[in-house]
């Protein structure tokens, strides 16, 4: 009888310990999501060290001494409506999708 108690108690304890091993707070199952959030969080700092690239570029393009008057002409005609007195501006408007 005490045998099967002991076996009992350690098929439990065994269980136990391999329940929280795959469904625990630290488990297998937590570590597979932490890598999924990793691989999203890789994905979100790439795009972001782009944009820093490309911003840290138009600064170099926009510094006293080496401004570049073709990207400041581009960036007014963007930012500004900028244009010339001989050109012509065609105006569109944008359609929303009908219902």
């Amino acid at each position: 009888m005490k045998s099967r108690f002991g076996a009992a108690g350690l098929c439990l304890l065994v269980l136990y310990f391999a329940y929280h091993a795959f469904a625990g707070e630290k488990g297998l199952g937590r570590w597979s999501d932490a890598q999924i959030e990793l691989e999203d969080r890789k994905t979100e700092l790439a795009r972001i060290e782009t944009e820093i690239t490309r911003l840290q570029t138009d600064i170099r393009r926009l510094t006293p001494g080496s401004v570049d008057p073709d990207f400041v002409e581009a960036m007014a005609r963007e930012k500004l409506a900028f244009v010339y007195p001989n050109e012509v501006v065609l105006l569109v408007s944008e359609r929303t999708p009908a219902n």
